[in-house]
């Protein structure tokens, strides 16, 4: 089964200016010395893997990525990145998409093990989620019945929720022609403003997802300075 990425890295990061003014925030550096940033490290990481057709969704500063990745990937322009959020995104690519894609969020850091722990599921839709998560307002929060999926959304309550979706998602087969189906119907109704778990939450009644746990392994999702500061000083170094 070919195995296609797609990494949805339209957006500014607006919680992160002045550093996103001119560049999104996939670009931030993670390295002081090699200047490597967020995306290489995803790029790099997929490369290692062995997906051999990486997408990547652009809009804000596209044309800085472009010139930085070349044609080490495919691109995919949003250009109404400014009014629209990522269901939109993953919308742009859905004629483009084969047997098995990996949806990764352009400011999440993370190991290759948890990509691993995704292809090694028996799941056709899968996401990994940190059951050791610090939940608050922020967070994508994870309901379980065992290891399916009930709902994913921010506004779930601490004690409903077990766990924080990492923005590392694979799907496979039946489970992605239905997700398919359900972002073109949602997109069609208007709703581009979502993020891309509210179609999985919207497909949970029509084919179930399920979830991989890597509580303890080192990630981060960047979204405020703060963030960006640890994954330099902290979750960089402990991937390198």
């Amino acid at each position: 089964m070919s195995l296609q990425a797609v990494i949805l890295a339209a957006g500014q990061g607006r919680r992160l200016l002045p550093l996103t003014r001119e560049i999104p925030k996939t670009l931030l550096p993670l390295d002081g010395s090699t200047g490597l940033t967020i995306l290489e490290y995803q790029v790099g990481l997929l490369e290692e893997v062995g997906v051999k057709e990486i997408m990547v969704v652009v809009g804000h500063g596209r044309e800085r990525i472009e010139a930085l990745l070349r044609d080490r990937v495919s691109y995919i322009v949003n250009k109404v990145y400014d009014r629209t959020n990522s269901i939109y995104s993953f919308y742009l690519t859905l004629d483009l998409l084969d047997e098995a894609v990996l949806i990764i969020n352009g400011d999440v850091l993370f190991p290759k093990e948890v990509i691993g722990r995704l292809l090694n599921s028996d799941y056709p839709g899968v996401l990994a989620m940190d059951t050791g998560a610090v939940l608050d307002d922020e967070t994508m929060k994870v309901a379980l019945e065992g290891s399916r999926v009930v709902d994913i959304r921010k506004d779930l309550s601490a004690e409903e929720a077990h766990g924080e979706n990492l923005g590392v998602v694979l799907f496979r087969g039946k489970a992605l022609a239905v997700l398919i189906e359900v972002v073109r119907a949602m997109v069609a109704k208007g709703e581009v403003n979502s993020w891309i778990p509210a179609a999985f939450r919207e497909m949970l009644p029509l084919h179930p997802i399920y979830a991989v746990d890597v509580k303890g392994l080192p990630w981060i999702e960047i979204d405020f300075p703060q963030d960006l500061e640890r994954a330099q000083k902290e979750i960089y170094p402990s991937l390198r």
